[in-house]
């Protein structure tokens, strides 16, 4: 009766070269991806997923169901502009009909057995909210994104419910609240679908266009070779397994099984309006596929960077992926993306493969790209925010140390002045009456201002607790990382441009530059907090004596910098 397949039906949200936005189907993306700027959604999440949808497809598209087995075949593929229309439509004739999201025995990403009228649990149908992540409702409690509650008689079209249906599978959030009842022993509750389990942050290299960006995260798949991990034989996307999900705890059984991973059963109860068009409302959900809690996916998800944790606690993951901080930006963690260190950190095996394409000189070293970092902040079931972040992606960063190095060392700088204006303490270099260099803990500037408008005791002292939070409630650092954040992505790009006549060097130019966004920012964000207080005698005494103390440890700070741009040009 119903029908809308996702192989021809307009559901994917594309931004078109010229700026406009539309809607296609899979097959116009993938035959047309040359002409498409990009896959974008207003959810980071749906972005990320339908990423990993057409990536499985164009794996499978190939003659022998996978590839591409090494950087050759890559290689003729990119040299071509466009993907092989003959194998693709082939690959999507063959499996069209397990595209249809109403098909009466493979419903695309669900379980028809759900709604069958001979199903064991008869399953109670419930809001199509609970699919939605930015919906209260899917938590049953209001959010930061929507406040609506559960009597709220929510409808969708098939487009719009075939992009929450993608996202949920991959961004499933544990626990019970977005379960049907009744609810049998050991489904009680559910677990996270492995890109929650980890919190990671996805990493998508994107290209000038949609044929690019798909392109540069098409990882060699090579079972011979065990890449990008060890699969097994039948390891295949969802729609090609002629059994239902099940909820039970497995491992995947390879990159096409994590890509399409269903975390949980899912039936959509469509219906028409009174114009006959197609809706949803309603919904069947039970436990899907389950993670064990020991599994890791380092070594495994290309689009992730991992941390190594010194000393892991009991049931902890050794090797956790790097996740966003909800009070701080990750440019600031950008060289855990960029860099692999033994033992301590790997950048995403898509940025590997990628600098493989560079030695094979089938990409230029000179390349800029961008980087479109994803995810979500969540805590015991709540998500607390998502983001969509973007960072640029010149290759030079991915093959030189150098580089990498004098990008470290603009990031520690940034960080140093931080410091200055964090409600902490800062260590200070001092010389004792020896002669000798020690390191001395000396309250930031920031902390001395809050400690001089506190009212002090009979013995001239301030509480430390009381100054702390005044400190924090003040936040210059707020102001000074956004502005850095604004000036950080130009600074990258030029600092790889920025190369000695060595062909070693970098950053003679642009680390004296950074500087100086440096000093702008942090004055900006100093001077900010100054004016915002009172204009008393006291108040006025507090800021003078913070700002000779934050000027002295600024200077300290920036003066090699600084120094070197005067004499390189200023003179």
């Amino acid at each position: 009766m119903y029908s809308f397949n996702l192989v021809d039906e307009k559901w994917i949200p594309c931004i078109m070269l010229d700026g406009t936005r539309d809607e296609k189907g899979i097959k116009e993306v993938i035959l047309e991806a040359s002409d498409i700027k990009e896959i974008f959604d207003n959810s980071p999440l749906v972005t990320v997923t339908l990423h990993r949808l057409l990536l499985a497809i164009l794996h499978r598209g190939f003659e022998r169901g996978y590839g591409p087995v090494n950087a050759v075949e890559w290689n003729a593929i990119w040299r071509s502009g466009h993907f092989n229309q003959e194998t693709i439509v082939k690959y999507l004739d063959k499996y069209h009909h397990r595209f249809d999201l109403f098909d009466d025995s493979y419903p695309f990403y669900q379980c028809a057995s759900l709604a069958s009228t001979n199903a064991t649990v008869k399953s109670e149908p419930i809001s199509i909210g609970n699919l939605l992540h930015d919906s209260a409702i899917y938590l049953n409690k209001a959010t930061l994104f929507d406040h609506g509650i559960e009597s709220t008689l929510q409808s969708f079209s098939p487009a719009e419910a075939s992009r929450f249906l993608v996202a949920f599978q991959s961004y499933a959030i544990a626990g019970f609240s977005s379960l049907s009842k009744p609810r049998l022993k050991g489904e009680e509750s559910a677990k996270a679908s492995p890109l929650v389990k980890v919190k990671g942050v996805v990493c998508l290299a994107q290209g000038s266009n949609v044929f690019e960006t798909l392109m540069l995260n098409l990882v060699v798949y090579n079972p011979q070779d065990g890449e990008p991990f060890h699969s097994e034989k039948d390891d295949k996307p969802a729609w090609e397994n002629d059994d239902e999900t099940y909820p039970e705890e497995c491992t995947p059984k390879g990159y096409f099984h994590l890509l399409t991973w269903q975390s949980r059963c899912i039936k959509y109860l469509p219906e028409q309006d009174g114009a006959g068009k197609i809706l949803i409302r309603n919904v069947l959900i039970r436990k899907g596929n389950q993670l064990p809690d020991e599994y890791t996916l380092y070594g495994k998800e290309p689009m992730l960077a991992f941390r190594k944790r010194l000393k892991p606690g009991e049931g902890l993951d050794p090797w956790p992926p790097v996740t966003f901080r909800e009070n701080r930006a990750l440019w600031r963690d950008s060289l855990s993306l960029f860099q692999t260190v033994a033992e301590k950190n790997a950048r995403p095996k898509t940025f590997d493969w990628i600098n493989d394409l560079v030695e094979n000189n089938f990409l230029p070293a000179s390349a800029i790209y961008n980087t479109a970092v994803l995810g979500l902040i969540s805590d015991q079931a709540i998500i607390s925010l998502w983001r969509h972040e973007r960072l640029p992606l010149p290759l030079r960063y991915l093959q030189d140390e150098n580089l990498i190095n004098k990008l470290k060392e603009a990031l520690e700088l940034a960080e140093d002045v931080g410091k200055l204006l964090g409600s902490g303490f800062i260590e200070i270099e001092i010389t004792d009456k020896k002669g000798k260099r020690k390191t001395k803990r000396v309250p930031s500037p920031l902390r001395i201002l809050a400690s001089e408008l506190l009212l002090k005791d009979q013995n001239g002292k301030t509480d430390p607790e009381a100054a702390k939070t005044l400190a924090e409630s003040l936040s210059p650092a707020r102001p000074y990382w956004a502005a850095l954040g604004i000036a950080f992505n130009r600074f990258m790009i030029d600092m790889a441009a920025d190369k000695g006549p060595d062909g070693k060097t970098y950053g003679e130019k642009t680390l004296p530059e950074w500087a100086k966004e440096i000093r702008k920012a942090a004055c900006a964000a100093f001077e900010e907090t100054a004016r915002s207080l009172d204009r008393i005698g006291r108040t006025l005494k507090a800021v003078s004596r913070a700002e000779i103390e934050f000027n002295n440890r600024l200077n300290k700070v920036l003066k090699p910098y600084l120094n070197e741009a005067k004499e390189g040009g200023e003179k």
